[in-house]
């Protein structure tokens, strides 16, 4: 049986190019083959972001004074886009002024009677112990970060009655 020229040219050269494609990625340079890793990593840092880091969050005490009114007229919702960072802000109109949670905490903006003063990072604890005639009792509160315990415990004497 005799087998045309024809299908023995194709036969030959497909597998001459399946040979090649096996072949070819030891004839490149190693730098030439890593490119397309590199590049596929730098884009999958533009996919995923960062983690979040908690250290980021800030606690404040926000003081109010007398003239400063809480009663809310009008409230706006604003998206702005600051360092790079997409971030919300919210704007308050009160009797007494407008308000934008973005400038309350910042130390460069200061509105007329509002005192914000950062919270210091870390453990804080207080304790206090009382007695009277009813008994005696003790309360304790810790915070750590944005977590709170209370404790407290009382303890009735044998004698205080009404």
């Amino acid at each position: 049986m005799r087998v045309p020229f024809r299908v023995v040219a194709i036969s030959g050269s497909l597998a001459a190019l399946v040979g090649l494609a096996m072949v070819s990625p030891a004839l490149f340079p190693a730098a030439f083959a890593n490119e397309p890793q590199s590049r596929l990593l730098k884009t999958a840092k533009d996919i995923f972001p960062s983690p979040f880091d908690p250290k980021k969050l800030r606690k404040y005490d926000v003081v109010f004074d007398a003239s400063v009114s809480t009663e809310v007229q009008r409230t706006q919702i604003v998206r702005k886009i600051a360092f790079g960072q997409k971030s919300t802000v919210l704007i308050v109109t009160t009797p007494s002024g407008t308000y934008s949670s973005d400038a309350l905490t910042s130390p460069y903006v200061r509105y007329p009677g509002i005192d914000v003063t950062p919270r210091q990072a870390g453990h804080d604890f207080s304790f206090s112990a009382f007695s009277s005639r009813f008994g005696t009792g003790t309360s304790s509160r810790i915070s750590s970060g944005s977590f709170i315990y209370y404790n407290s415990s009382f303890t009735p004497s044998r004698h205080g009655r009404y």
